[in-house]
């Protein structure tokens, strides 16, 4: 029995260790109007954990909350690098360091206007699955005729 406890102990120890070693942050918001199609946010991804941390940056279009959906829309959006400003597929950060890195924010052509966009944000492993927190970043595409 003690073996059987022990087992699921480390099991649990395990993947509660793995689940989450990164950490996301939203450092500055975009400083465009929002009447622009454009936007470029600076996120910081932190590993806390005690190895070194591969991963993707995953970007989707999520329902808002609190918000009616037919007043919501979808954008295109990635992940850049802070340094070049190009679409990067892969980052490895070694332990207790950090990383800057852009996600942009890209309106279609013909865009409903008067809607709200929620962009989720998280690091992924090579499996898929998260390994850091969700930051969450809503966005409002005004009509420009409304704006004074």
């Amino acid at each position: 029995m003690k073996l059987i406890a022990t087992i699921v102990i480390l099991c649990l120890a395990t993947v509660s260790s793995f689940s989450q070693q990164l950490q996301i942050n939203i450092k500055e918001g975009s400083d465009k109007p929002n009447t622009e199609s454009e936007h470029l946010y600076l996120l910081e991804i932190k590993n806390d954990s005690k190895a070194t941390a591969n991963f993707t940056i995953k970007t989707t279009n999520v329902n808002c909350n609190e918000i009616d959906s037919e007043r919501q829309t979808v954008l295109n959006h990635k992940a850049l690098s802070k340094t070049s400003k190009r679409e990067q597929s892969s980052y490895s950060l070694q332990p207790e360091a950090a990383l800057e890195f852009y996600v942009k924010t890209m309106r279609p052509i013909n865009t409903k206007l008067n809607t709200w966009n929620c962009t989720q944000v998280q690091a992924v492993n090579s499996n898929g699955r998260p390994i850091s927190n969700t930051i969450t970043i809503k966005s409002l595409i005004p009509d420009p005729k409304d704006q004074h």
